[in-house]
């Protein structure tokens, strides 16, 4: 398979897109009523434990749902939730494909598939838009930016670096 590079620009734009369709223009967003409003079931379940301690969720996009672990943290599950919705977005023939699969939350390697950057990206800037994030940067620290837009304090901080 040729590895391709990931497009930051689109995932950026797409998510900008969602936020302006359904109005959003404070956090926190909530993807969970984006995804359903888009006719997307999320769905919490429990994982086998071999795997529930490695996989957030993952998205089949046959049955319009997003499959969450429910017994991760919340903020996680608000990611993961945004992630898929990427992937629905985004790569409905990756997601269609041989190459997708459920990727192990510590997947921060090189070999990470564009498509799940990609979903990260998208995921980020959904949930903590840079214009938002404008906003609070100069009256709020990185865990009261994290309760505002509630996710964890490493989103606040890489959104920021972007700002």
């Amino acid at each position: 398979m040729v590895s391709r590079q990931p497009d930051y620009p689109l995932a950026r734009a797409e998510a900008r897109k969602t936020l302006d369709r359904f109005g959003i223009t404070r956090p926190p967003v909530d993807p969970e009523y984006i995804a359903e409003s888009m006719g997307i079931n999320v769905l919490y379940v429990g994982f086998e434990a071999d795997v529930s301690k490695d996989i957030s969720g993952l998205y089949d996009f046959q049955t319009k749902r997003i499959f969450v672990n429910k017994d991760i943290p919340a903020n996680r599950k608000t990611f993961t939730i945004a992630h898929e919705l990427g992937h629905a977005l985004l790569h409905e023939e990756y997601v269609r494909s041989q190459n997708y699969q459920a990727m192990p939350r510590s997947n921060y390697h090189e070999d990470k598939p564009a498509e799940e950057v990609e979903a990260d990206i998208f995921a980020a800037c959904l949930l903590v838009p840079k214009h938002m994030l404008r906003a609070y940067k100069g009256f709020a620290d990185t865990a009261e930016l994290s309760e505002i837009f509630a996710v964890s304090s490493d989103v606040v901080v890489n959104q920021m670096k972007f700002i």
